[in-house]
């Protein structure tokens, strides 16, 4: 491999590195030396070319600054004690390494995947093992490299430890553009002064390594391999190293995965929570509100429906008028504070129980029978099935159905509903099917939206709809509004099997 000296890009001030000393270095136990008591200072070459591609890797040069103590000197005693004169002052050596040009995102995704904070996935101890047994050599680590430093989270040869990334030959690796395969590292200028193979820490002459590269491009890390003897790897040994370090990044997605999942089913988890507190406090605030309302306006509605009998007042076409408009607002927001009411309620708890669609479709018929008779219209209950459901809310769903189809009739003709049942394999389909002034297709999911009329010259709340989808939704179940042939609208609750419900 050529070296191009006109690569070098010499560090700028806000390129510089802090690092800790030497003496309190984390260095691995093992058949490599431990390091020596001085260190020199050194600095790395440029980076090469790639000998395949010709391309030049882009790099900036890091600084790292290493302080170490004040010498100490011999007193008369043969005692030694810090040497005065050097009282508040620093050695340093200076350790370069090369830096990416996107080494800020490069961090960025490295904090993603979060694996310095993590416990060390424990697949990786066999990728490690896998890789000295087909590259046939002792020692194999996966290798990550933060800020300042090189991790060593999985290892084979001596245990997993912590270095300066200055130090580590992996930073060089780093920002190569394809796996190095170095058979004598003593004749590489990248690596000949490195302290892992002049002797300081170790003696490492065998050395390759592939990037650990993310699906979004940054690189992680190294899968490497070494010895301290002069070897080479087979074309075969290098592709199978290649595969292992993608192996390694497939292993890391995949615990990245499985923890952002887990923080997403806690974050569901608390929502939901969240969520049945605000129903609960909801219930109770619309119940207490309800309460507070319909006293004094039941008291309001019974004083202006005696004021109407008053001779001197029933006399008065201009009070008689005016009375009658107290009396209907009245009821207008009796009927808008039980809606209110039963909007809180819908989707609450549910109480269980089995419930014969028959009997219930009656009893809301005979709730409703003024209206059906001062209507004239006429409504047909087919064979119902019995469903496990809530008696209570079930009933609220269909009277709204009913009563939104007498409301919404057609003037020219007499309103007849039909309230009918079909099983399928997932449950029921229970359908209100009327011959009234029909929803148009583009409308039929926003009329369910809360508040939302469609007719402003019918007198409604807007909130009837909305109730019935909540009920709905409760039940484990949905509603959609279809077309009847011939004209009108056709209701369709689907409620499924006791098994798919909440």
């Amino acid at each position: 491999m050529t070296v191009s000296q006109n690569l070098e890009v010499h560090p700028s001030p806000g390129q510089t590195h802090h690092g800790r000393d030497h003496a309190r270095r984390r260095l691995p136990r093992g058949p490599l030396r431990p390091p020596a008591p001085k260190v020199q200072p050194r600095y790395w070459p440029p980076l090469a070319c790639d000998v395949i591609t010709g391309e030049r890797t882009a790099c900036v040069w890091a600084r790292r600054v290493i302080r170490t103590a004040a010498p100490s000197v011999q007193t008369s005693n043969g005692e030694r004690s810090s040497d005065p004169t050097m009282q508040g002052r620093t050695n340093t050596v200076a350790t370069a390494f090369p830096v990416t040009a996107d080494e800020p995102e490069r961090l960025r995704v490295l904090q993603r995947y979060g694996i310095l904070a993590a416990p060390v996935p424990p697949d990786l101890a066999s990728i490690v093992e896998l890789a000295t047994y087909v590259c046939q050599v002792p020692h194999a680590v996966i290798n990550i490299i933060s800020a300042e430093d090189a991790n060593l989270i999985a290892a084979v040869g001596f245990e997993p430890t912590v270095c300066a990334r200055g130090d580590s030959m992996c930073a060089v690796t780093l920002v190569e553009p394809a796996p190095v395969f170095v058979p004598d590292a003593r004749l590489d200028p990248r690596f000949a002064d490195n302290p892992w193979v002049s002797g300081v820490f170790g003696d490492i002459r065998f050395y390759a390594a592939s990037q650990l590269r993310t699906p979004e491009g940054p690189v992680l890390g190294t899968l490497c391999v070494f010895d301290t003897e002069a070897r080479q790897l087979t074309a075969s040994q290098r592709g199978a190293l290649d595969k292992l370090a993608r192996m390694v990044v497939d292993v890391l997605d995949l615990h990245r995965h499985q923890r952002l999942l887990h923080q997403a089913l806690q974050a569901a988890d608390a929502a939901r929570r969240e969520l049945e507190r605000s129903n609960r406090a909801l219930q109770q605030f619309a119940g207490q509100v309800s309460h507070d309302l319909r006293n004094p306006l039941t008291g309001l509605l019974g004083h202006a429906e005696n004021l109407i009998d008053i001779a001197a007042i029933g006399n008065d076409p201009d009070a008689a008028f005016c009375t009658q408009r107290v009396i209907s607002s009245a009821h207008r927001m009796r009927t808008m504070i039980e809606d209110v009411l039963s909007l809180a309620s819908a989707g609450g708890r549910l109480h269980l129980q089995p419930v014969d669609l028959n009997t219930l479709a009656h009893a809301v018929i005979e709730d409703l029978d003024s209206l059906i008779t001062a209507d004239r219209a006429r409504v047909t209950v087919e064979d119902l099935p019995v469903v496990t459901a809530d008696p209570t809310q079930l009933r609220v769903l269909l009277q709204n159905l009913i009563n939104n189809a007498l409301k919404f009739r057609k003037p020219d003709r007499p309103s007849r509903i039909v309230i009918s049942a079909t099983a399928h394999r997932a449950g029921w389909d229970i359908a209100v099917i009327d011959n009234g002034r029909g929803i148009p297709p583009q409308d039929r999911q926003h009329v369910m939206d809360l508040f939302t009329r469609l007719h402003p010259d019918i007198q409604g709340s807007g909130i009837g709809l909305a109730t019935c989808q909540r009920i709905a939704t409760a039940h484990g179940g949905s509603l959609r509004l279809e077309e009847t042939p011939g004209g009108g609208t056709t209701a369709v609750l689907t409620l499924p099997t006791d098994s798919a419900m909440n």
